[in-house]
């Protein structure tokens, strides 16, 4: 099948050395090597968060990368959080470094420009959107209140699109929040992106990191089963997410939603990891396969595509599924 992109999206493609303008969002310890290398191979661009990851253990998981993929990926580093293995990501020849949560400083932006590296920079408006400019992003994700995990926006992606496209020139914009389907594609490629950004819909297949209560939860969920909080938030005490309604926040609502150290069964261990590490409750960790315990009182990220999951697919199966639906709406 062929696909006929627009000139914003084949400027992407050829950037990011892409076939499709999707891109798997970061999403913290379920992106694993599987799930990064299978969304690579299908032309797509996969992702690794190592925004809390040493040198060392990012060695291991970029190689275990590149042992499943010749295709590109990029790795990300939320900036709330000192980014100590960026160096030896470039060193190990990654070249699309993405930042979120912050703006790299000079010494970070000049090592990636003199390693001929691709700098993405995470916005939500017009503001943020022309300071990443300013410091030579490559590319700019735009993000909206609709995404799962760690929301940095504070307004709708369309709101946001609108604001970032003005300015961005030729600069490739990336839509972010809320997408799962080639129905969601072709709407923000219609608007004037160059490709989108998708977390929950990646987090659903079989490949991913998630732990399998975590991923059939996705796929029962309901729109109205997210919620925008700072609820889970030990181990990052600043950030806004959405998440799926649990007993955890229930029961911190119904409390009138404590402050930290009033909350209800603040220190309470809902259960461990692979490394027999304790889980508390509100921790910002979601689970992942090893995990054992109360697994639906844990940090469960959801964005609003959640309304469009309905399905635990592989991830070749999901993007051929995608870009079918796309491809019918283009014709």
């Amino acid at each position: 099948m062929e696909y006929q992109f627009s000139q914003n999206t084949k400027k992407l493609n050829s950037l990011l050395s892409i076939t499709y303008p999707i891109i798997q969002a970061p999403v913290g310890g379920i992106a694993t090597p599987e799930l990064a290398s299978s969304v690579s191979n299908t032309g797509s661009l996969g992702g690794l968060a190592l925004s809390w990851s040493d040198p060392e253990s990012a060695q291991k998981t970029i190689e275990a990368v590149k042992a499943k993929t010749d295709n590109p990926f990029f790795v990300n580093f939320a900036l709330n959080f000192e980014p100590i293995a960026l160096f030896k990501s470039l060193e190990l020849g990654v070249k699309i470094i993405q930042f979120s949560w912050g703006l790299p400083n000079k010494n970070m932006i000049d090592t990636i420009k003199s390693n001929n590296g691709i700098m993405g920079i995470q916005v939500t408006g017009e503001a943020s959107a022309l300071k990443a400019i300013a410091i030579g992003a490559d590319y700019l994700v735009c993000q909206g209140l609709e995404a799962g995990g760690h929301v940095h926006a504070t307004r709708s992606l369309d709101m946001a699109l609108e604001e970032v496209l003005r300015v961005a020139k030729d600069i490739p914009v990336i839509a972010s929040g809320g997408i799962a389907t080639g129905e969601d594609i072709h709407k923000y490629l219609t608007k004037g992106a160059a490709g989108v950004v998708m977390g929950s819909r990646f987090v659903a297949t079989k490949e991913s990191g998630a732990h399998p209560d975590y991923k059939k939860a996705l796929v029962i969920s309901k729109l109205n089963d997210t919620v925008l909080t700072v609820c889970m938030n030990k181990g990052w005490d600043n950030s806004i997410h959405r998440i799926l309604r649990n007993s955890t926040f229930n029961n911190w609502e119904t409390h009138g939603c404590p402050k930290v150290g009033n909350r209800p069964g603040e220190y309470d261990i809902l259960g461990t990891n692979s490394l027999d590490k304790k889980i508390e409750r509100y921790s910002f960790s979601a689970p992942v396969n090893g995990v054992s315990g109360n697994i639906e009182a844990m940090t469960q990220y959801a964005g609003k595509s959640i309304q469009n999951i309905n399905d635990i697919p592989s991830v070749s199966e999901l993007i051929e599924r995608i870009l079918k639906d796309f491809l019918t709406l283009m014709s």
